[in-house]
């Protein structure tokens, strides 16, 4: 289960703002946390500060089946709050709070179970109930609603050379995502399993995009467009699912046959900006694109899946799946002084190359077969092989229609809605569009495990996966005139995995694996207009050894265990291109290197203390020729080697101070410093991050049915990348009181 009394993202972000001095009304959020675990101590102790004691009676201790959890906490923030809100889902600079869980079981009449499941949290949008009625040797009846929220933060991108950032429409975007169901189930004796359901999901909100818009305000002298203006979407999707199922065992196998059919509606939208900040210049001025998107999908899946278990040591198992899938697709792109706009309203700052298009209609079908089938066999206690087969065939057929509108230059007379030099959408141009393709899948495995040495494991694993295939695609406004893409593909995957373990004693093992990856890509072009990817090889390397070590130590020095790792992972890819009807020659088109090290540490030096520690470095290196090129009148490469380093430390302790309270307190480090400014030719990606986190948490049982914790958090983030953008820093306080009755 999800812990949401805890902020425990692998991202915690801050700023240099003094929270305490600048915003004391935000600690208006934390008062009712406070004082909610300050009466919640004073419950559990006498008014001279002396832990309650129990009656002389001894009593045998009642069982509790059941349990309430109320919770109240808040989060106060500097800096962004909305990535703060994106990174751990909780709501900043308010309350928040409600029931942390619930359980409820009781019998009705003669032997059938009530049970209740769920939690309810304002401000943060969780919720999530689950009833359940079942009764042995008949079936059940179970329903449930779940919806939680997740936060989205509105920032694009820094420019370094001039400080350029712009400020997002939608600083703090979120999505709902929700689940209403309901379940049957049939398990009475000698009768099949029958397991009926219905589930209508949801996805509704708004989020940011990385598919950013423009600008050429950055102040370079050549090529000064970046694309760093946020972007967001909006997302409205349902579906709705029925899924039905049967099982049965007849002598040694089990037979499960099944059913599943979706509809789904999407109405999502993409919304960005062209020239941002350049208002009133015509043409190519600041302005706004809508592009939507509609799909009306319906989906049916039958599938079927046997286990034959032939003797104790060999079992066999098949499966076989169809499904079909339909959608009946819409959508436009129109440029506008608003997002949202009507296609035809004037657009007085229009671009040249501002291509919209409207009244997009298309369907796409795809079915698909699958068959696979399982050996596993132990011919001898210490030797097992496990090999299995699948075949896949899918077929994809999809056609469209639209209004293609190209600008044109304005003519006389000249108004503001139709300034000189500017440009307005032409007659429209019909155009459509097709693509089919047709694809078969034959995949193997293959799997032995030999124990027969004393304290070793020795094993072998070897994948196949190759797929021969056949595309088609046509569209009407290519130029300089309609050629249609048609090309054969293959595709060949293989993976050869061996290793070994070493256990002497339970103090010390040893572990080591190697793995060879080999995917290439190749396609026939019989006819191609634009420049295509023809053959792909990307082979990869993975050495990995394991340590564990448990030294003896004093009594009085308690436990101590060590677990360390190295991995080290070399990738390499070769490509060709056909470009202008030449085929190029292959060249190596990438390199990547890495190197992962990693310390665990567990120690337990009292029987009530406990510490934790873990540290990772990883040395990320990806090299590309594009380094070494450089686009005139550029003087560097847009395109450079790139560094992924970083390192992490966690650790952890644990203190039961009494019988009564206990003490947890863990820290999180991360670091990474990777940032490379070239903003003259590009913009700058490399992460360029520091994090800590720190929360301490005291837990009391007031009685013995009475649980209070009270949780602290501290969180800081500065990031460089965004150029202090993304900063924060938050003080979070959390407070529970679980009753058990």
């Amino acid at each position: 289960m999800k812990n949401r009394t805890a902020l425990t993202s692998p991202r915690y972000l801050g700023t240099d703002v003094d929270l305490v001095m600048n915003t004391p009304h935000k600690f208006l959020v934390l008062v009712c946390a406070g004082t909610f675990a300050t009466a919640g101590v004073r419950a559990g102790d006498t008014s001279d500060g002396k832990a309650m004691t129990a009656t002389a009676t001894e009593e045998q201790p009642e069982e509790y089946k059941n349990w309430i959890e109320l919770g109240v906490g808040g989060v106060i923030t500097s800096g962004d709050r909305a990535q703060f809100e994106q990174e751990h889902r909780l709501p900043g600079d308010q309350a928040y709070g409600g029931i942390q869980d619930l359980h409820y079981e009781q019998t009705v009449g003669q032997n059938a179970t009530l049970t209740v499941d769920g939690h309810a949290i304002w401000d943060t949008n969780d919720y999530d109930i689950h009833v359940e009625l079942a009764k042995p040797n008949l079936g059940y009846i179970k329903a449930g609603y779940t919806e939680f929220r997740s936060w989205y933060d509105g920032n694009g991108g820094f420019f370094p050379h001039n400080d350029v950032f712009f400020n997002p429409p939608y600083p703090e975007m979120h999505i709902d995502r929700g689940d209403a169901w309901v379940e049957l189930g049939l398990r009475a004796p000698n009768w099949p399993e029958i397991t009926i359901r219905y589930d209508h999901e949801f996805r509704f909100g708004q989020k940011d995009s990385t598919v950013w818009g423009d600008t050429n305000l950055t102040g370079l002298a050549v090529q000064p467009n970046r694309k760093i203006v946020p972007s967001f979407s909006n997302i409205d999707e349902k579906r709705d699912i029925f899924s039905f199922e049967a099982s049965k065992t007849f002598g040694n196998t089990d037979v499960l046959l099944g059913m599943r059919y979706e509809h789904t509606e999407d109405n999502d939208s993409l919304n960005m900006e062209r020239s941002a900040g350049s208002v009133g210049v015509v043409p190519g001025g600041q302005r706004k694109v809508t592009q939507t998107q509609n799909d009306d999908v319906d989906l049916f899946s039958g599938h079927g899946i046997t286990e034959t278990r032939i003797t104790d040591n060999l079992w066999f198992t098949a499966g076989y799946s169809y499904t079909t899938l339909t959608n009946d697709l819409s959508g436009t792109r129109i440029f506008g002084t608003h997002w949202d706009q009507a296609f035809g309203e004037p657009v007085p700052t229009l671009g040249s190359r501002d291509t919209a298009f409207i009244d997009l209609a298309g369907t796409a079908q795809i079915k698909e077969n699958l068959f696979n089938a399982n050996v596993f066999w132990m011919p001898f206690d210490n030797l097992a092989i496990l090999t299995g087969f699948r075949y896949t065939h899918q077929n994809n057929d999809s056609e469209s229609t639209f209004i293609d509108e190209e600008p044109v230059p304005n003519t006389p007379p000249f108004t503001p809605t139709n300034p000189q030099g500017g440009f307005h959408f032409g007659p429209g141009v019909p155009a459509n569009g097709a693509r089919n393709s047709d694809y078969n899948d034959f995949a193997e495995r293959l799997e032995l495990r030999y124990t027969g040495i004393k304290d070793w494991l020795f094993y072998f694993e070897g994948e196949w996966d190759e797929e021969w295939g056949h595309v088609n695609e046509f569209q009407s406004l290519d130029e300089p005139e309609p050629v249609p893409l048609d090309k054969d593909t293959n595709a060949l995957g293989q993976k050869y995995t061996i290793g070994a373990a070493w256990n002497p004693t339970m103090r010390f093992s040893l572990a080591g694996q190697y793995f060879h990856r080999i995917a290439s890509y190749d396609a026939d072009l019989f006819t191609s207009l634009h420049q295509r990817l023809v053959d792909q090889d990307w082979n990869v390397d993975d050495f990995n050894i394991r340590m564990t070590f448990r030294p003896k130590l004093p009594v009085c020095m308690g436990s101590l265990a060590f677990v360390t790792r190295y991995d080290f992972v070399h990738t390499s890819i070769d490509s060709q291109w056909f470009v202008e009807g030449e085929t190029k020659a292959e060249l190596q088109s990438g390199e990547i290197k890495q190197h992962v090290i990693s310390e665990s540490l567990n120690w337990n030096p009292l029987p009530r203390f406990f510490l934790q520690a873990n540290f990772s470095y990883v040395l990320n290196q990806t090299d590309t020729p594009a380094n070494n090129i450089s686009l005139t009148p550029l003087a560097s490469p847009t395109v450079t080697n790139f560094r992924n380093d970083y390192w992490t430390v966690t650790s952890g302790i644990g203190y039961i101070i009494n019988d009564k309270t206990d003490f947890y307190a863990d820290y999180y480090f991360y670091c990474a410093n990777d940032y490379f400014n070239n903003a003259a030719v590009a913009v700058p990606y490399g992460m360029g991050a520091t994090e800590h986190a720190v929360t301490a948490t005291v837990t009391r049982q007031l009685t013995k049915n009475m649980r209070l914790l009270l949780k602290y958090g501290y969180y800081n983030y500065r990031d460089e990348t965004s150029g202090g953008h993304n900063n924060y820093r938050a003080h979070s306080l959390f407070s529970s009181l679980q009753v058990r009755f």
